[in-house]
């Protein structure tokens, strides 16, 4: 699992993982209601390094984060619209945390999604890694997307549960 840190005040984004702690520069912060947009530069690791930037969208008062990328022509991360973390928001201050439960949906360009990592959500509860609470809470919040999915479209069920104004800051990049 990782974690998350935004320092709103500092403009950092700060992921840590089981492997690494890496620190990035938030360049723009966009308060949208509910939802806070974070834009930054990518920074080059070993992986994912045809990434040339990303928006987030923060929305912590539900259980997602939604991001996007701009990527070259090369990359394998080319085709991907939106990409939906499932997780748990802690908020304290100008700093949130958000905690990554594994489970994602990715939106692709041609408007079809994909579930993924659900295998890796069944394995940390398993482990007793994530709470029962926790665990059925982001069942809910992905069954909730995926009725929507149904009924409309990706976009229009995101921009529904979000808003229409950070659902098209977060596809506009540049």
């Amino acid at each position: 699992m990782k974690d998350y840190i935004f320092d709103l005040e500092n403009k950092k984004e700060i992921l840590v993982s089981p492997s690494r702690k890496v620190e990035a520069k938030i360049d723009i912060i966009i308060n949208f209601d509910d939802n806070i947009g974070i834009e930054r530069n990518w920074i080059k690791l070993d992986k994912h390094n045809s990434i040339k930037k990303i928006k987030r969208i923060l929305s912590y008062n539900k259980s997602i984060m939604l991001t996007s990328f701009l990527t070259s022509e090369k990359s394998s991360l080319k085709n991907y619209l939106i990409y939906i973390d499932f997780g748990k928001y802690l908020k304290n201050g100008n700093q949130i945390e958000f905690i990554d439960l594994e489970l994602d949906i990715i939106i692709k360009k041609n408007k079809k999604f994909k579930i993924d990592d659900m295998d890796e959500l069944i394995d940390s509860y398993e482990k007793e890694l994530i709470s029962k609470a926790d665990f059925y809470t982001i069942l809910n919040e992905e069954t909730k997307l995926l009725n929507l999915f149904e009924d409309t479209s990706p976009i229009s069920a995101i921009s529904k549960e979000i808003g229409e104004e950070p659902i098209k800051w977060l596809l506009y990049l540049g």
